[in-house]
C-alpha cells in the first residue's frame, strides 16, 4: 500500500510539487498562520507525529514488473476491493472517488447500500481494514483507459464549532492513490443521480488567460507560491483559491451577506488535463447538472473559475474546500484547505 506518514508539522494543503508516492514528512515552512490554541491536533506536540496512514488497491492483477494493471469493466456495477492502515491519533479516515477527474459516489461493501460521494470510517491507535468501494461509472466508452482516483481525508467528520475551536488545524488532510479502469463496455446511459449534490452555486463564469508579471508577483505569492518566474511556470502546478478577493485559512461568517465569490486559478506544466471541483460538506456543489469542469493547461496561461454561492441556500455550519485530479499522466491531485461557512443564531 501507498503511506504517508502525518507530522506535527503538516501545513494545511499538501502542494502539487509533492511527489505522488513514497514517504514523507510535511515540513511546515510555507505554513499559513494558524492559532495554535485552536489546533484540534495541538495536543500531540509533545509526541511528535500525528500518526502513520497508508491506503490502497488489495490483491489486485499486476504485470511481470509487479505493476498494478488496469482494472476492467465489464458493464453494470464495478467492485474495487481496497484496504488501508492507519495508527495514533487520526480518529477517523474518509474516502473520496473520482473517476476521470470527476467526483463519482459509490457505495462501500453492500450493493444495496446508499450511493455517497464520502464515506467516514472510525478508527483506532491502530487499525487496519478492507472493504470494497462499489460504483456504477458515470463516464467513460468502450476501449477508454481511465484514472481512478482514491483520495483519503483524514478526521473527515470534524467540524469547528466557534466556540472552542474556529479552524480545520491539521484536519482534513490529503492524499491520493491513481489506478486505471479499462473499459470493455461502455458506462450505462441513465438519468438516475447516484449521489446527492449541492446546488449552492448562483453562477459560474471560466476563463483561460495569459499569465502575466503581476499574476505571478502577486497572487501566487499571495498563495504561498514563492519563487515561481515567467521560466520555471511550466515546471509544476500552481492553484490559487480566494474568498471575495481575500486569502482566508479558518472561516468566513455569512450572516448578513447575500453571496459569496470564490476564485479559483490554476496554471503550470502544459498539456496536463484536471477536473476542478467544489466540495460542500463532502458532497459536490453541482451547476447546470456538472459536478467537475475540465480544464487542460497550456504554455504561459491560466484557468480561472468564479463561482458565486447564494447564502440563502445555506444554514448552519457547512464545510467548504475544492480538489483539482488529475484526468491523465501522473500529476498530483490537490484538495484546498477546508474552510468553515457559518451563519450565526
Amino acid at each position: 500500500m501507498r503511506k504517508r506518514f502525518l507530522s506535527l508539522a503538516m501545513i494545511f494543503v499538501l502542494p502539487f510539487a509533492v511527489a505522488a508516492c513514497g514517504n514523507y514528512n510535511i515540513a511546515d515552512e510555507n505554513a499559513p498562520p494558524q492559532n495554535v490554541e485552536e489546533d484540534p491536533f495541538a495536543g500531540a506536540q509533545e509526541d511528535g507525529d500525528l500518526g502513520f496512514l497508508s491506503h490502497g488497491e488489495a490483491n489486485p492483477a499486476r504485470a511481470d514488473d509487479q505493476s498494478v494493471l488496469p482494472y476492467e469493466y465489464n458493464g453494470g456495477e464495478f467492485v474495487l476491493d481496497y484496504q488501508f492502515s492507519s495508527e495514533g491519533k487520526l480518529d477517523s479516515i474518509g474516502f473520496l472517488l473520482f473517476l476521470d477527474g470527476k467526483p463519482q459516489a459509490y457505495k462501500v461493501n453492500d450493493t444495496g447500500a446508499e450511493y455517497e460521494y464520502l464515506h467516514c470510517f472510525r478508527t483506532s491507535e491502530k487499525h487496519e481494514e478492507k472493504f470494497s468501494f462499489v460504483f456504477t461509472p458515470d463516464t467513460g466508452k468502450k476501449g477508454d483507459t481511465l484514472n481512478m482516483t482514491v483520495v483519503s481525508v483524514t478526521r473527515p467528520d470534524f467540524q469547528p464549532d466557534m466556540k472552542e475551536t474556529s479552524s480545520y488545524g491539521w484536519y482534513h488532510q490529503s492524499f491520493e492513490r491513481v489506478l486505471k479502469l479499462h473499459f470493455n463496455e461502455d458506462a450505462p446511459e441513465s438519468d438516475s443521480i447516484y449521489g446527492e449534490s449541492i446546488t449552492a452555486f448562483r453562477d459560474v463564469n471560466i476563463s483561460e488567460e495569459k499569465v502575466t508579471s503581476s499574476f505571478i508577483e502577486n497572487e501566487l505569492v499571495k498563495a504561498g507560491w514563492n519563487g515561481v518566474t515567467m521560466d520555471t511556470l511550466d515546471n509544476s502546478v500552481y492553484w490559487t483559491l480566494v474568498y471575495d478577493g481575500e486569502v482566508v485559512y479558518d472561516n468566513i461568517n455569512l450572516t448578513g451577506k447575500d453571496t459569496l465569490t470564490v476564485r479559483y486559478t490554476l496554471c503550470g506544466t502544459p498539456g496536463v488535463k484536471y477536473g476542478i471541483s467544489f466540495f460542500l460538506n463532502h458532497k459536490p456543489i453541482s451547476f447546470d447538472g456538472a459536478v467537475s469542469y475540465d480544464v487542460t493547461l497550456s504554455k504561459g496561461n491560466v484557468w480561472i473559475i468564479e463561482a458565486t454561492i447564494d447564502t440563502a441556500k445555506l444554514d448552519g455550519f457547512n464545510t467548504f474546500y475544492a480538489t483539482a485530479v488529475a484526468a491523465d499522466g501522473n500529476s498530483v491531485t490537490s484538495k484546498t484547505g477546508s474552510i468553515l461557512l457559518y451563519k450565526e443564531d
